[in-house]
């Protein structure tokens, strides 16, 4: 890394939502190691931390940059909460881009905003435990039967809806599990699953 170069840290970190005490935390150095990658340049094994931290970025163009940022065009980003496949349980309604993972577009699926990780078997078969699902927040219509992530106070929900006058019935695939209510007040936001990642 040049030392005109040496901004791409900052660029990267804020291309990413974070700052640079976030950034470093990220990579399991401190915020004085970040900095002194702004004086001295980077070294090789900093790099393997940069990249094991964010896979998603072109080293070529950290090093030298040539070439886009990221080694694909677009990316979105993972919130780190989970959406259970189950009850309501302590999702933070407060979570900044900063402190999301920044994935690369899966091409295929429709467009989508977030990516998020499913926890809880409610949802079997159509959803595993650990399978990823985009995203895509609506702003126009719900399609009732079709499945959703609620944002509520109480934690994220993957659930189909379903219309309940002031709630929201939410039904899982896995007939195991009973029907509940969610108060439409208490909702942050409605995100309409779009895609899957089964890993």
């Amino acid at each position: 890394m040049t030392t005109n170069d040496k901004n791409r840290i900052d660029i990267l970190a804020r291309t990413l939502g974070l700052s640079r005490s976030e950034f470093a935390e990220k990579l399991g150095v401190t915020a004085n190691a970040v900095t002194n990658w702004k004086t001295r340049g980077i070294k090789g094994s900093s790099y393997e931390k940069i990249t094991k931290a964010f896979p998603q970025v072109n080293m070529e163009w950290l090093k030298t940059g040539e070439g886009k940022m990221f080694l694909s065009a677009d990316v979105r980003p993972h919130i780190p909460s989970i959406a259970t496949a189950g009850g309501l349980t302590g999702f933070s309604s407060s979570v900044k881009r900063g402190d999301c993972e920044m994935r690369p577009v899966v091409a295929a699926f429709p467009e989508y905003d977030y990516t998020i990780t499913i926890r809880g078997n409610s949802m079997e078969p159509r959803f595993e435990s650990g399978d990823v699902v985009a995203i895509r927040k609506v702003v126009d219509f719900i399609e009732w039967g079709k499945t959703y992530v609620l944002d509520t106070a109480d934690g994220a929900v993957v659930k189909r809806l379903y219309d309940d006058g002031q709630c929201f019935r939410c039904v899982s695939y896995n007939k195991d599990y009973p029907d509940f209510l969610v108060e439409k007040s208490v909702v942050f936001g409605i995100y309409k699953v779009v895609g899957l990642i089964r890993i």
